[in-house]
């Protein structure tokens, strides 16, 4: 029987990729404006956040939790 949990280690995956995604973005387009900048970095902050709490949590409690 397939592991429930597949869909959130996915799902805590892509946050870590969108978080790079962000930072990377940021990186090459040094000229937006600040408010645009913080938007951006607290987004990158929160994907990080809650990929590394997903991807971490699996990889410590198992398939099955």
């Amino acid at each position: 029987m397939p592991s429930v949990r597949f869909p959130f280690t996915f799902l805590g995956a892509m946050a870590l990729g969108i978080g790079l995604f962000v930072v990377v973005y940021l990186a090459g387009h040094r000229s937006l404006d600040p408010v645009s900048q913080a938007l951006a970095g607290a987004t990158a902050l929160a994907c990080f956040g809650f990929g590394a709490y997903v991807v971490i949590r699996r990889a410590r409690r198992g398939p099955e939790h």
